[in-house]
């Protein structure tokens, strides 16, 4: 098959990529993020900051793998990035998340400017091809979201609908995110080029719009360096199912999206179905995760009988008593504990080594067991779920960009 010719010089483009600065400094900037969790983690719980070594380097080889993925869909559709505006594409989503930060997406700078082509003939993009990248790069970030988006979620407190204090997990994640893009050359007829690989007539599926009679299309391969981000709040359930779910929207939604790019290049007329698709059909995942994340009731809320885990620290005596996000503290060596408090009082009175009775979550029935403590370790490293009074809580609602903050305070000065 002709396609396996290029993976190698897939793989080759991708590695001359890791000797690149621009590459590391993407990789600075996705430990800066991991860096900023971990301090909102630690601030939040006054816990010991942990390290971020591991999350960095693990995020980095998923991204590695999504982007050698990714440049493999790139190659078999075809895309051409010089018909793409990834300028035009740059400036307007920066320009969106001055408005909001989740406008920070392709698919909306993307759906504007291919609407904006189809009305008024600006920029000198192609609208098959820019839909066409908006999928693709939708559809790896759903692939990385299903392998590793559940991973290092972070504990938080947020307020559901009625304004009480629930717990639940913020899932942030951030890769690195090398692939081989494509440049599409038009050359004429009469002059020869060798040493290319011939492809099937039917490719590529998302044709140039470079074609000129009497020439010929080339395409040749470029390493380019990207970022993928991802976040979402988990409420209802654990980290992993809110994760699967999130992967399977977004995998219908790029899906979809390439078709309509695709019947784009063929029919011009319903490229409009590809831009009003791209920032609408984005908008609707959203707001489905967001409808079942805060219309459903919430899993980590507090019980009437013990203390329930919402997380706890690598390595602390809890976990390593096989303890888990969900299940519930019902006793210490036979007292009964119904608060953080009690559980710290009684405590005081134990060797390093004690017993804990607990619910169990995943299996659904009350266990045993021994926790032991490094000498007299001081923190059982355990996030209990809110009680209600807590005062500290990650506040959903605090994504406005720098010009709605500003527009906002400006209003209230008026009203005022």
């Amino acid at each position: 098959m002709v396609f396996l010719k290029l993976i190698p010089m897939i793989f080759y483009n991708i590695v001359s990529l890791l000797l690149q600065p621009v590459f590391w400094v993407v990789m600075i900037i996705i430990w800066f993020q991991f860096k900023r969790l971990a301090k909102m983690k630690s601030s939040m719980f006054n816990l010991p900051e942990e390290s971020i070594i591991v999350p960095t380097i693990v995020a980095s080889l998923y991204g590695l793998l999504g982007g050698f993925i990714g440049s493999i869909i790139l190659v078999i559709v075809g895309l051409s990035i010089l018909e793409i505006g990834i300028q035009y594409l740059w400036i307007l989503a920066v320009g969106l998340m001055l408005i909001n930060q989740r406008f920070m997406c392709f698919a909306y700078a993307g759906g504007i400017l291919s609407l904006c082509k189809y009305f008024f003939g600006f920029p000198e993009i192609s609208i098959p091809q820019i839909m066409g990248l908006v999928a693709i790069l939708h559809l790896v970030e759903a692939i990385l979201i299903l392998m590793s988006g559940h991973l290092g979620a972070v504990p938080v407190y947020v307020k559901d609908k009625t304004g009480k204090l629930v717990g639940g997990f913020s899932l942030q994640k951030f890769w690195p995110l090398p692939i081989v893009a494509m440049i599409a050359m038009a050359i004429p007829e009469s002059n020869a080029v060798t040493d290319v690989i011939k492809m099937p007539e039917w490719w590529p599926l998302i044709k140039s719009e470079l074609v000129i009679e009497s020439e010929n299309m080339v395409y040749l391969m470029m390493p380019v360096i990207a970022g993928l981000g991802y976040g979402d709040i988990a409420l209802t359930g654990h980290a992993k199912q809110k994760s699967l779910r999130s992967a399977f929207h977004l995998a219908v939604y790029s899906v979809i999206l390439l078709i309509l790019a695709i019947i784009a290049t063929n029919f011009y007329s319903l490229s409009i179905l590809a831009a009003l698709f791209a920032p609408l059909g984005h908008e609707f995942i959203i707001y489905l995760g967001r409808r079942h994340e805060f219309k459903s009731e919430p899993k980590y809320v507090d019980t009437e009988r013990g203390i329930m885990i919402l997380d706890l620290l690598n390595n602390s005596p809890l976990k390593r008593a096989g303890l888990g996000t969900g299940d519930v503290i019902l006793s210490l060596n036979e007292n009964e504990v119904n608060g953080y408090s009690e559980l710290e009082y009684f405590l005081q009175f134990t060797e390093s080594n004690f017993q804990i009775t607990y619910f169990s979550d995943k299996k659904k029935k009350i266990h045993k067991t021994l926790v032991k403590r490094k000498g007299f370790e001081a923190s059982l490293g355990l996030i209990p779920v809110p009680r209600g009074y807590n005062d500290s809580y990650l506040d959903l609602s605090n994504s406005d960009g720098f010009f709605q903050k500003s527009f906002t305070k400006v209003l209230k000065r008026i009203i005022k």
